[in-house]
């Protein structure tokens, strides 16, 4: 069966969602810190009246950035500039995620039922709903579900 997906970048890796289940894609802003929240939880962003929590998706699923060697200053906002957040809704549960950059939208095969298979290395794959592969590029399908409701 073929749906639509919305592919991201995060930490140079391929990741997809369902458009289906996607609200708005908006542009990086601070969200509000929640005090005593788990790590990975970046704040909440109030979006047309209704409030959203937010996930660093990269520290989620252990994604790191390659730091410099040595002494380097603290980040700029320049990165986190170029990020966006997608808000989406899955379960009856509206969330956002912090990604690097928004591919594209495409239309892909469904992943196989049953465990994933995936050469993927650093990632957890009881998050993974699947692997699907467009243009020899592997494209991690997330089970949000697991992703943040698992402790």
């Amino acid at each position: 069966m073929i749906s639509s997906y919305l592919i991201f970048l995060l930490s140079d890796r391929l990741f997809g969602v369902k458009l289906l289940g996607a609200i708005e894609i908006l542009p990086w802003r601070k969200a509000r810190h929640v005090p005593l929240s788990y790590s990975y939880v970046e704040g909440l962003v109030d979006y047309r009246r209704t409030v959203y929590p937010v996930f660093n998706l990269g520290q989620r699923l252990g994604l790191n950035r390659q730091a410099s060697i040595g002494f380097t200053p603290e980040e700029s906002d320049q990165a986190e500039k170029k990020q966006s957040i997608i808000l989406l809704e899955e379960n009856k549960f509206s969330f956002g995620i912090i990604v690097d950059s928004i591919v594209k939208m495409t239309k892909l095969e469904e992943p196989a039922a049953g465990p994933p298979q995936s050469k993927a290395q650093g990632i957890d794959l009881k998050y993974a709903k699947g692997f699907v592969y467009e243009e020899d590029q592997e494209i991690m399908i997330l089970d949000f579900e697991r992703l943040l409701h698992a402790g």
